[in-house]
This record gives C-alpha cells, structure tokens and sequence, in this order.
C-alpha cells in the first residue's frame, strides 16, 4: 500500500491523499506492481524497494555520498519488532527498512510500517519529522531505530531478571522456552546493530550530513544512541551466558536430588521385603509357634525402616 504525505511549516504531517505534494512516499508491505510504478516513477534500481520484503535482508547503503540531483541514494536499516509467539509470549526480531532519497521526494518501505514511523504519521508528541530536509529525516529515522533497540532491550533485561527470581523455584520447560526466545532475540538485535553502525559511519564521512552543524550534532547524537544499544547488547548476553550455566546446574543439581530421594526411598521399601521373603522360606525360623509373630515382625520392619530413614536423613539423602 502506497501513501503520500508532506509536512506543513509547523512540522505537522499531512496525508496526501491526491498524491499533488509527494514529499513523501511510504509503502507498507508493496506488492510487485507497486513497486514496479514507484521504480519506474523514479528511475532508481528495484532492488531499492523488494529487497524489504525479504526478511534476512542486511543493512547497507548506496550512493549516499551523492547529491538526490544526481543519483538517488539508499539507506537500509534493520529496525526491531515485537512478535508475539503462540505461547503468547513476545519475540524480537528484525525486518528491512528502506529510507530512499530522491531528487524531491523520500520514500520509506517495509514490510510492516515501524510503529515510531505510525507515530509521526499521527503527529503525536516527541515525534517530530521535517520531509523537506532529506538529511534530517534519514537521521530521525536512524535515531528512532536506535532508540526502540534501547527500549527493547530494556524489556529483556526486565525479563532476564525475573527469570533469575523464578529459575531457581521451578524445573518447568517454560523457563527454557523463555530462555531460548530472549537468546535468539539478542542474537537478532546484535547481528542488526552491528550491521546498521557501518551506515553511521559512512554518513559521518559525507560532506551533506557535515555542512550544516545541527545535522553534524544531531548524528552525534545517533551514533551515541546505537553505542548504548551496542553495550545493552553485550551487556545482555552476559547476563543470558550466567543464567543459562545456572539453569544447566539447577535442572541437574534437582535431576541428583529426585534420584537420591527415589533411591532412598527404594532402601527403605526393601527391607519389609527381604524380612517377608525370610519368614516365607520352610525351614526353622524364630518366632514360627510364638502368637502374634506376624504383628511382631512387623514391628521390626517398621524398626528397622525407622532406623534406616533416621540414618539416610542424618546423610540428608530426604
């Protein structure tokens, strides 16, 4: 789906539905006969546009050193998303986000439209956008990306530790599941970060992103921003690699206890056996011509269970 907007002098965007200003083009899962008219509107190659719809899509960029009068440029960035799986819990992955800059227009593609994107098209507040500064809305979009991989993985961390107060109390596959989800969600966000900083850093090297001293400081700002996602990021799977060794030595150290407890168990069901089993043989016993002899072993067994489950207690094997 095709949508046009363009903003006012007060910041404030405005949906184009006549498409008559164009400052602003953004597709939401295009279909190919979309994409061929915006291709062929623009003149810029195709893969600028299909390549978002493939999701192991890396990020990259092309011709970004160049004026939108001469050649159209691409960034491609990885943003992340918040799924949700069918235990209901959340997942983050990532999709591609195209931000092409033409000759008089911008255009945004992806998949599913980013919620910061959803955010300036409804002009809420801290959303700002400008589609008549190319630069500057590039550097909006790269700074809103970097800051949901901080917001993200905030939630992460917040789940890491409860799953440290609750991986000691429960044996349940949940846990694990859990576990599993955030590790290859951090592997998503770290494969993206790294992929999106080699952008940041090339912007930093063009003359148009350092001729004016907002947008210089603005991409200091952006750069800053996805080195604390970096860290985060380091920072997570380092507490992930410490939670994973615990669980391993919880699921085995409770595996020990199940088998020590059934194994003492065992000991002490045993031995009204091996009594029952003596008593049973036809040869001369104690006790066969005295009254009440069962009742009186069974009161050795119980004894002797009793003495054996106080001695396995002492060896704290209950």
């Amino acid at each position: 789906m095709i949508h046009s907007y363009y903003t006012t002098t007060k910041g404030e965007v405005v949906h184009d539905t006549d498409f008559t200003h164009v400052e602003w083009l953004h597709l939401s899962n295009p279909t190919s006969d979309e994409i061929n008219r915006v291709v062929k509107h623009f003149g810029f190659p195709k893969d600028y546009l299909s390549s978002v719809l493939d999701p192991d899509e890396v990020s990259r960029h092309e011709n970004l050193e160049l004026d939108e009068s001469e050649s159209s440029s691409l960034a491609m960035f990885l943003y992340p998303l918040k799924v949700t799986s069918n235990q209901n819990d959340s997942e983050y992955v990532t999709r591609p986000l195209a931000v092409i800059m033409t000759a008089k227009t911008v255009i945004t593609a992806a998949v599913r439209t980013p919620d910061f994107i959803s955010s300036m098209i409804e002009n809420k507040p801290n959303f700002p956008i400008s589609s008549t500064n190319q630069e500057r809305f590039l550097l909006d979009i790269a700074w809103h990306i970097s800051s949901d991989y901080i917001t993200y993985l905030k939630e992460i961390n917040a789940k890491i530790e409860k799953l440290e107060d609750t991986i000691t109390k429960t044996s349940k596959n949940r846990q694990l599941f859990i576990l599993m989800s955030l590790q290859k969600s951090l592997v998503y966000f770290s494969t993206a970060i790294e992929s999106n900083h080699p952008i940041f850093k090339r912007l930093k090297a063009i003359e148009r992103f350092n001729t004016d001293k907002s947008i210089l400081s603005f991409l200091h700002d952006v750069v800053i921003e996805n080195q604390q996602a970096e860290a985060m990021i380091r920072q997570s799977n380092k507490m992930l690699e410490q939670i994973s060794a615990i669980f391993s030595s919880v699921i085995s150290n409770n595996l020990n206890n199940i088998m020590k407890v059934l194994t003492s168990i065992t000991i002490v069901l045993t031995i009204p056996n091996i009594i029952g089993a003596l008593w049973g043989m036809n040869v001369t016993l104690p006790f066969e011509d005295t009254p009440g002899a069962f009742w009186i072993l069974c009161f050795i067994s119980l004894a002797i269970c009793g003495l054996t489950v106080w001695i396995l207690r002492k060896k704290d094997y209950f």
